[in-house]
């Protein structure tokens, strides 16, 4: 019974091993430079938040971003990704993306945007939703 246990253990481990070596990219965070808000003109109002981020060096790949809401806060974690074995030269490069937040958005209600880029360093932009157009705060 012991031995069966040790294997299905061992064999578990070499597996867990085997797919962190199989994968071509690391997952690092990305640099935050600048974020800011946005609204269609259309009348039904979308949402949209402009993100520029990039990488430190010339390895990372276009960065994904996941975006999670609790009340009137908006969190968007941005991250690069970063491909194995490849040198990699010193250079701030960034990309710009948009990312949709939706129409959920009460008129003159205050909305915060948290863009984080998974460590310590975050980016906030406030604002106030209107039927109009968007006033920043």
């Amino acid at each position: 019974m012991k031995k069966k246990t040790v294997v299905i253990i061992l064999v578990a481990v070499a597996l867990l091993i085997a797919g962190a070596v199989a994968q071509p990219y690391r997952i690092y965070p990305a640099d935050i430079k600048d974020i800011d808000i946005w609204v269609s003109e259309s009348w039904l109002q979308k949402y949209y938040v402009r993100v520029v981020a990039g990488g430190s060096n010339t390895c990372w790949r276009p960065w994904r971003y996941h975006v999670t809401r609790l009340g009137n806060t908006i969190f968007v974690e941005v991250l690069t990704l970063h491909h194995r074995g490849e040198g990699c030269g010193f250079m701030l490069t960034y990309e710009e993306k948009i990312i949709p937040l939706g129409i959920c958005f009460i008129p003159d209600m205050k909305y915060a945007i948290v863009a984080t880029d998974g460590m310590r360093n975050f980016m906030v932009e406030t604002f106030v939703a209107g039927r109009s157009n968007l006033i920043k705060k």
